[in-house]
């Protein structure tokens, strides 16, 4: 009776280590590194647009680049860095959550010209090709991926229905006394994708990723009391940042 008893306890902890693997499973990465890694889904059927392995969605850091509003007659304003991006199985975008932590605020004096900065973070989606124009809607950035077998310039919208604890439209700000923090993605993306054309207003799919997969981008923004410093945009690149990517 007690080897019984045992054997069912072993069991039941091997279960329960089980279930707590596949809990966890997450991708993680920062952006000043080139890897990346999936989330997975732990049971059959696989859904279309899942990577080799079942991967349902994947993070993937992107050298950083300048992210431009437009402003005035055909001119580009330099408002963010983006730093990554989340390629996804259609139709599970919902399902996300990203996750962000900074790594080293003991540099935020030096780097934001302000020791009381903070760095915003938004989810923003592709609508069209090309660069945004004063049509495109308010808060649309132009971004540039080079993370694909093509350079991609886009024009993306800020997911205003990202929702969290530290989130106030679709952004989260956190700072040298608030360090982490995250967004739930909380937006449809559409399934099947449509591609992405040189105009447009919803959520598309750029040239350059497999079928039935959609993705989104994580942009950066520098902000201080006093108002935005010219030219301290580019100075998110010597910082250190933590990101995953995890169902919710």
């Amino acid at each position: 009776m007690t080897m019984a008893t045992s054997g069912k306890r072993l069991r039941r902890k091997r279960s329960a280590l089980t279930m707590f693997a596949l809990a966890i499973a997450v991708t993680t990465t920062t952006f000043a590194l080139a890897d990346s890694g999936v989330l997975s889904l732990p049971s059959a059927p696989t859904p279309a647009g899942t990577a080799s392995g079942g991967a349902l969605a994947s993070f993937t850091s992107i050298r950083p680049s300048a992210v431009s509003v437009p402003q005035g007659q055909g001119a580009q304003v330099v408002s963010g860095m983006l730093l990554g991006k989340v390629t996804v199985a259609a139709g599970f975008a919902p399902r996300l959550q990203i996750d962000f932590s900074w790594l080293d605020p003991q540099n935020a004096g030096a780097v934001l010209n302000n020791p009381n900065g903070w760095v915003t973070f938004g989810l923003y989606q592709p609508i069209h090709t090309g660069l945004c124009t004063g049509s495109d809607p308010t808060g649309a950035q132009s971004i540039t991926d080079t993370n694909t077998s093509t350079v991609s310039q886009l024009c993306v919208k800020l997911n205003i229905n990202g929702a969290g604890p530290l989130v106030s439209s679709g952004k989260l700000t956190i700072n040298a006394t608030m360090l982490s923090g995250f967004i739930l993605q909380a937006a449809s993306d559409p399934s099947p994708p449509a591609t992405c054309g040189t105009t447009g207003l919803t959520w598309c799919a750029p040239a350059g990723l497999a079928i039935n997969q959609n993705v989104f981008y994580v942009v950066a923004s520098v902000n201080t009391p006093g108002g935005i410093p010219p030219g301290v945009q580019p100075l998110l690149t010597t910082l250190n940042f933590y990101f995953s990517v995890r169902s919710n």
